[in-house]
Protein backbone atom coordinates (compact mmCIF):
# COMPACT_ATOMS: atom_id res chain seq x y z
CA UNK A 1 0.00 0.00 0.00
CA UNK A 2 1.17 3.22 -0.61
CA UNK A 3 1.74 6.59 1.19
CA UNK A 4 -1.66 7.90 0.02
CA UNK A 5 -3.50 4.84 0.21
CA UNK A 6 -2.07 4.23 3.95
CA UNK A 7 -3.20 8.10 4.50
CA UNK A 8 -6.86 7.65 3.48
CA UNK A 9 -7.02 4.14 5.46
CA UNK A 10 -6.16 6.36 8.55
CA UNK A 11 -9.62 8.78 7.60
CA UNK A 12 -13.18 8.18 7.41
CA UNK A 13 -13.20 6.28 4.40
CA UNK A 14 -14.70 3.58 2.62
CA UNK A 15 -11.73 1.68 0.90
CA UNK A 16 -12.56 -0.49 -2.48
CA UNK A 17 -11.72 -3.90 -2.91
CA UNK A 18 -8.07 -4.41 -3.54
CA UNK A 19 -9.24 -5.63 -7.41
CA UNK A 20 -10.69 -2.38 -7.90
CA UNK A 21 -8.85 0.11 -5.78
CA UNK A 22 -9.11 3.59 -8.02
CA UNK A 23 -9.49 6.03 -5.03
CA UNK A 24 -11.76 5.73 -1.63
CA UNK A 25 -15.20 7.10 -0.88
CA UNK A 26 -16.06 9.49 1.78
CA UNK A 27 -18.76 9.23 3.75
CA UNK A 28 -20.70 12.28 2.15
CA UNK A 29 -21.01 10.48 -0.74
CA UNK A 30 -21.81 7.41 0.68
CA UNK A 31 -24.98 9.19 2.37
CA UNK A 32 -25.66 11.61 -0.42
CA UNK A 33 -26.47 8.63 -3.09
CA UNK A 34 -28.38 6.93 -0.30
CA UNK A 35 -31.05 9.56 -0.36
CA UNK A 36 -34.20 9.55 -2.41
CA UNK A 37 -33.89 13.21 -2.69
CA UNK A 38 -30.59 12.94 -4.45
CA UNK A 39 -31.88 9.78 -6.38
CA UNK A 40 -35.12 11.48 -7.48
CA UNK A 41 -32.86 14.85 -8.60
CA UNK A 42 -30.98 12.74 -10.99
CA UNK A 43 -34.05 10.65 -11.88
CA UNK A 44 -35.58 13.91 -13.10
CA UNK A 45 -32.12 14.65 -14.70
CA UNK A 46 -32.16 11.83 -16.74
CA UNK A 47 -35.96 12.10 -17.62
CA UNK A 48 -34.72 15.69 -19.33
CA UNK A 49 -32.24 14.44 -21.06
CA UNK A 50 -34.36 11.87 -22.53
CA UNK A 51 -37.11 14.88 -23.44
CA UNK A 52 -38.79 14.41 -26.34
CA UNK A 53 -37.77 16.16 -29.68
CA UNK A 54 -41.29 18.38 -29.18
CA UNK A 55 -39.60 19.32 -25.16
CA UNK A 56 -36.34 20.44 -26.37
CA UNK A 57 -36.44 23.21 -23.70
CA UNK A 58 -36.64 20.94 -21.18
CA UNK A 59 -32.90 19.27 -22.09
CA UNK A 60 -30.60 20.04 -19.32
CA UNK A 61 -28.11 23.03 -20.38
CA UNK A 62 -24.36 22.33 -20.22
CA UNK A 63 -23.57 24.09 -16.89
CA UNK A 64 -26.07 21.65 -15.00
CA UNK A 65 -23.69 18.60 -15.73
CA UNK A 66 -21.07 19.97 -13.09
CA UNK A 67 -23.06 19.07 -10.03
CA UNK A 68 -24.72 15.94 -11.75
CA UNK A 69 -21.28 14.39 -12.88
CA UNK A 70 -19.71 14.89 -9.23
CA UNK A 71 -22.63 13.10 -8.15
CA UNK A 72 -22.75 10.32 -9.98
CA UNK A 73 -18.67 10.05 -9.69
CA UNK A 74 -19.56 9.87 -5.82
CA UNK A 75 -21.95 7.14 -6.59
CA UNK A 76 -20.39 4.85 -8.37
CA UNK A 77 -17.25 5.05 -6.07
CA UNK A 78 -19.83 3.79 -3.51
CA UNK A 79 -21.28 0.93 -5.36
CA UNK A 80 -18.02 -0.50 -6.38
CA UNK A 81 -16.66 0.01 -2.74
CA UNK A 82 -19.88 -2.77 -2.26
CA UNK A 83 -18.28 -5.44 -4.72
CA UNK A 84 -15.74 -7.75 -4.89
CA UNK A 85 -13.27 -7.13 -7.75
CA UNK A 86 -10.30 -9.76 -6.49
CA UNK A 87 -10.09 -12.53 -9.12
CA UNK A 88 -11.73 -11.65 -11.35
CA UNK A 89 -11.96 -13.76 -15.26
CA UNK A 90 -9.39 -12.68 -17.56
CA UNK A 91 -10.44 -14.46 -20.63
CA UNK A 92 -14.17 -15.28 -22.57
CA UNK A 93 -14.30 -19.10 -20.79
CA UNK A 94 -13.07 -17.82 -17.73
CA UNK A 95 -15.80 -14.89 -17.96
CA UNK A 96 -18.96 -17.31 -19.01
CA UNK A 97 -18.40 -19.63 -16.44
CA UNK A 98 -17.36 -16.78 -13.62
CA UNK A 99 -21.51 -15.26 -15.08
CA UNK A 100 -22.91 -18.59 -14.85
CA UNK A 101 -22.24 -18.89 -11.17
CA UNK A 102 -23.46 -15.39 -10.42
CA UNK A 103 -26.47 -15.92 -12.40
CA UNK A 104 -27.18 -18.57 -10.46
CA UNK A 105 -26.16 -17.13 -7.41
CA UNK A 106 -28.84 -14.47 -8.17
CA UNK A 107 -32.03 -16.77 -8.55
CA UNK A 108 -30.75 -17.97 -5.40
CA UNK A 109 -31.10 -15.19 -3.30
CA UNK A 110 -33.62 -13.32 -5.04
CA UNK A 111 -36.03 -16.19 -5.14
CA UNK A 112 -37.82 -16.26 -1.31
CA UNK A 113 -38.95 -12.73 -2.18
CA UNK A 114 -40.56 -14.00 -5.56
CA UNK A 115 -41.58 -16.87 -4.01
CA UNK A 116 -43.63 -14.61 -1.36
CA UNK A 117 -45.08 -12.85 -4.22
CA UNK A 118 -46.12 -16.09 -6.06
CA UNK A 119 -47.87 -17.75 -3.06
CA UNK A 120 -48.13 -15.26 0.17
CA UNK A 121 -48.71 -11.66 -0.87
CA UNK A 122 -51.84 -10.20 -0.77
CA UNK A 123 -53.51 -8.37 -4.06
CA UNK A 124 -52.53 -4.96 -2.79
CA UNK A 125 -48.54 -6.12 -2.03
CA UNK A 126 -48.41 -7.98 -5.56
CA UNK A 127 -49.96 -4.52 -6.72
CA UNK A 128 -47.55 -2.32 -4.76
CA UNK A 129 -44.27 -4.30 -6.80
CA UNK A 130 -45.95 -3.79 -10.08
CA UNK A 131 -46.60 -0.20 -9.31
CA UNK A 132 -42.78 0.66 -8.29
CA UNK A 133 -41.65 -0.93 -11.24
CA UNK A 134 -43.93 1.77 -13.34
CA UNK A 135 -42.27 4.09 -11.33
CA UNK A 136 -38.34 3.11 -12.00
CA UNK A 137 -38.31 1.23 -15.67
CA UNK A 138 -40.19 3.38 -17.68
CA UNK A 139 -37.28 4.19 -20.75
CA UNK A 140 -36.66 0.51 -21.41
CA UNK A 141 -36.76 1.06 -25.18
CA UNK A 142 -34.57 4.18 -24.66
CA UNK A 143 -31.64 2.29 -23.10
CA UNK A 144 -31.69 -0.40 -25.26
CA UNK A 145 -31.37 2.13 -28.15
CA UNK A 146 -28.46 3.68 -26.74
CA UNK A 147 -26.99 0.50 -25.82
CA UNK A 148 -26.14 0.29 -29.87
CA UNK A 149 -24.54 3.35 -29.72
CA UNK A 150 -20.52 2.40 -31.17
CA UNK A 151 -21.44 -1.43 -32.29
CA UNK A 152 -21.52 -3.14 -35.12
CA UNK A 153 -21.55 -6.17 -37.08
CA UNK A 154 -23.85 -9.47 -35.38
CA UNK A 155 -23.18 -7.51 -31.81
CA UNK A 156 -25.39 -4.27 -33.07
CA UNK A 157 -27.98 -6.81 -34.80
CA UNK A 158 -28.37 -8.32 -31.39
CA UNK A 159 -29.43 -4.91 -29.50
CA UNK A 160 -31.20 -4.53 -33.06
CA UNK A 161 -33.88 -7.30 -32.30
CA UNK A 162 -34.04 -6.92 -28.79
CA UNK A 163 -35.13 -3.55 -29.83
CA UNK A 164 -37.72 -4.14 -32.11
CA UNK A 165 -39.34 -6.61 -29.86
CA UNK A 166 -39.74 -3.49 -27.66
CA UNK A 167 -41.33 -1.99 -30.53
CA UNK A 168 -43.71 -4.88 -30.56
CA UNK A 169 -42.45 -5.84 -34.06
CA UNK A 170 -43.54 -2.71 -35.55
CA UNK A 171 -47.42 -3.01 -33.83
CA UNK A 172 -48.60 0.18 -32.28
CA UNK A 173 -50.45 -1.20 -29.65
CA UNK A 174 -47.91 -4.09 -28.89
CA UNK A 175 -45.09 -2.10 -28.13
CA UNK A 176 -43.71 -2.85 -24.82
CA UNK A 177 -44.55 0.45 -23.65
CA UNK A 178 -47.50 0.87 -24.53
CA UNK A 179 -48.56 -2.61 -23.38
CA UNK A 180 -47.03 -1.78 -19.68
CA UNK A 181 -48.48 1.46 -19.38
CA UNK A 182 -52.19 -0.92 -19.80
CA UNK A 183 -50.79 -3.28 -16.96
CA UNK A 184 -49.32 -0.30 -14.62
CA UNK A 185 -52.91 1.61 -14.76
CA UNK A 186 -54.72 -1.90 -13.32
CA UNK A 187 -52.40 -2.30 -10.61
CA UNK A 188 -52.15 1.43 -9.54
CA UNK A 189 -55.92 1.43 -9.06
CA UNK A 190 -54.94 -1.42 -6.41
CA UNK A 191 -53.15 1.25 -4.68
CA UNK A 192 -55.86 3.61 -3.53
CA UNK A 193 -55.13 5.31 -0.39
CA UNK A 194 -51.69 4.57 -0.87
CA UNK A 195 -48.84 7.50 -2.24
CA UNK A 196 -46.63 5.07 -3.71
CA UNK A 197 -44.28 7.90 -5.24
CA UNK A 198 -43.51 8.34 -1.56
CA UNK A 199 -43.25 5.03 -0.33
CA UNK A 200 -40.25 3.95 -3.81
CA UNK A 201 -37.46 2.68 -1.72
CA UNK A 202 -34.25 3.98 -2.28
CA UNK A 203 -32.70 1.37 -3.84
CA UNK A 204 -35.91 0.88 -6.44
CA UNK A 205 -34.84 4.12 -7.56
CA UNK A 206 -30.93 3.13 -7.93
CA UNK A 207 -32.16 0.23 -9.60
CA UNK A 208 -34.17 2.54 -12.46
CA UNK A 209 -31.47 4.86 -12.21
CA UNK A 210 -28.24 2.72 -12.38
CA UNK A 211 -29.99 2.15 -16.16
CA UNK A 212 -29.97 5.29 -17.36
CA UNK A 213 -26.78 6.18 -15.61
CA UNK A 214 -24.97 3.90 -17.76
CA UNK A 215 -26.83 4.27 -20.81
CA UNK A 216 -26.61 8.05 -20.82
CA UNK A 217 -22.55 7.81 -19.96
CA UNK A 218 -20.32 6.52 -22.72
CA UNK A 219 -17.56 5.58 -20.51
CA UNK A 220 -20.15 2.97 -18.75
CA UNK A 221 -21.23 1.08 -21.98
CA UNK A 222 -19.91 -1.87 -21.08
CA UNK A 223 -20.74 -1.84 -17.86
CA UNK A 224 -24.47 -1.40 -19.52
CA UNK A 225 -24.08 -4.25 -21.15
CA UNK A 226 -23.35 -6.59 -18.29
CA UNK A 227 -26.98 -5.07 -16.25
CA UNK A 228 -28.67 -5.58 -19.52
CA UNK A 229 -27.98 -8.92 -19.82
CA UNK A 230 -28.37 -10.07 -16.22
CA UNK A 231 -31.55 -8.31 -15.99
CA UNK A 232 -32.72 -10.02 -19.01
CA UNK A 233 -31.81 -13.23 -18.06
CA UNK A 234 -33.47 -13.11 -14.59
CA UNK A 235 -37.06 -11.42 -15.67
CA UNK A 236 -38.15 -14.98 -16.45
CA UNK A 237 -38.00 -16.43 -13.33
CA UNK A 238 -39.38 -12.91 -11.74
CA UNK A 239 -41.77 -12.94 -14.09
CA UNK A 240 -43.41 -15.94 -13.97
CA UNK A 241 -43.04 -16.18 -9.82
CA UNK A 242 -45.11 -12.79 -10.12
CA UNK A 243 -48.04 -14.20 -12.50
CA UNK A 244 -48.54 -16.86 -10.06
CA UNK A 245 -49.07 -14.16 -7.13
CA UNK A 246 -51.34 -12.50 -10.13
CA UNK A 247 -53.31 -15.68 -10.93
CA UNK A 248 -54.05 -16.10 -7.56
CA UNK A 249 -55.80 -13.10 -7.10
CA UNK A 250 -57.33 -13.59 -10.41
CA UNK A 251 -56.18 -10.64 -11.65
CA UNK A 252 -57.68 -10.46 -15.79
CA UNK A 253 -55.51 -11.94 -18.48
CA UNK A 254 -55.11 -8.53 -20.09
CA UNK A 255 -53.40 -6.87 -17.25
CA UNK A 256 -50.72 -10.21 -16.83
CA UNK A 257 -49.73 -9.83 -20.77
CA UNK A 258 -47.03 -7.67 -20.35
CA UNK A 259 -45.08 -10.28 -17.91
CA UNK A 260 -46.30 -12.87 -19.57
CA UNK A 261 -44.91 -11.96 -23.13
CA UNK A 262 -42.05 -11.31 -21.38
CA UNK A 263 -40.90 -14.56 -19.46
CA UNK A 264 -40.70 -15.99 -23.24
CA UNK A 265 -38.92 -12.81 -24.81
CA UNK A 266 -36.56 -12.21 -22.41
CA UNK A 267 -35.99 -15.55 -22.02
CA UNK A 268 -34.16 -15.27 -25.51
CA UNK A 269 -33.12 -11.92 -25.29
CA UNK A 270 -30.67 -12.65 -22.18
CA UNK A 271 -29.25 -15.87 -24.17
CA UNK A 272 -28.28 -13.51 -27.13
CA UNK A 273 -27.07 -11.02 -25.11
CA UNK A 274 -24.69 -13.70 -23.50
CA UNK A 275 -23.92 -15.29 -26.85
CA UNK A 276 -23.43 -12.51 -29.22
CA UNK A 277 -22.50 -9.55 -26.91
CA UNK A 278 -20.70 -10.72 -24.02
CA UNK A 279 -18.66 -13.46 -25.01
CA UNK A 280 -17.64 -11.71 -28.45
CA UNK A 281 -16.94 -8.48 -26.29
CA UNK A 282 -14.68 -10.57 -23.71
CA UNK A 283 -12.97 -12.31 -26.68
CA UNK A 284 -12.05 -9.86 -28.70
CA UNK A 285 -11.46 -7.03 -25.75
CA UNK A 286 -10.20 -8.91 -22.96
CA UNK A 287 -9.84 -5.25 -21.33
CA UNK A 288 -13.88 -4.78 -21.50
CA UNK A 289 -14.63 -7.82 -18.68
CA UNK A 290 -13.56 -5.53 -15.63
CA UNK A 291 -16.52 -3.59 -17.02
CA UNK A 292 -18.70 -5.85 -17.59
CA UNK A 293 -18.34 -7.58 -14.42
CA UNK A 294 -19.06 -4.22 -12.82
CA UNK A 295 -21.88 -3.62 -14.17
CA UNK A 296 -22.97 -7.06 -13.62
CA UNK A 297 -22.21 -6.78 -10.08
CA UNK A 298 -23.77 -3.69 -9.03
CA UNK A 299 -27.05 -4.62 -10.89
CA UNK A 300 -26.47 -7.44 -8.06
CA UNK A 301 -26.42 -5.66 -5.06
CA UNK A 302 -28.70 -3.06 -6.11
CA UNK A 303 -31.63 -5.28 -6.93
CA UNK A 304 -30.88 -6.91 -3.74
CA UNK A 305 -32.02 -4.19 -1.57
CA UNK A 306 -34.50 -3.24 -3.89
CA UNK A 307 -36.36 -6.02 -2.80
CA UNK A 308 -35.36 -5.90 0.72
CA UNK A 309 -36.86 -2.83 0.52
CA UNK A 310 -39.98 -3.28 -1.20
CA UNK A 311 -40.48 -6.22 1.56
CA UNK A 312 -40.08 -4.06 4.40
CA UNK A 313 -42.68 -1.40 2.78
CA UNK A 314 -44.93 -4.64 2.22
CA UNK A 315 -44.61 -6.07 5.64
CA UNK A 316 -45.00 -2.96 7.37
CA UNK A 317 -47.38 -0.07 4.98
CA UNK A 318 -48.59 -2.36 2.53
CA UNK A 319 -50.54 -5.15 5.12
CA UNK A 320 -54.10 -4.56 4.17
CA UNK A 321 -56.22 -7.30 2.38
CA UNK A 322 -53.60 -9.66 3.29
CA UNK A 323 -54.97 -13.29 2.19
CA UNK A 324 -53.36 -15.75 0.15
Amino acid sequence: MNAQAQSASKSASIKRPLGGAIGTVRKGAELRCNTQATQKELNDFYMRELSSPGDFAAVPTTMEYKHILTVENEWSEYEQSRIDLNALPGNEKQFEEWYIELRQKHRKETAPFFDFLAEEASLAQVAFFCALEAHVDGKFDDIIALSQIGMSGDMKLALAENFWDEMGLGELEEMHTRVFVRAASFFNQQMQGHDVAALIPVAALKNGNLLLMYALRRQYSARLLGTLTLLEQTVPFRFSRMIRGMERHNVPKEFTYYHDLHITVDANHGKQLVSRVLLPLARDNPSAIRELCIGCLTRYEIEKDYYAGAKTVMDTVIIDSATK
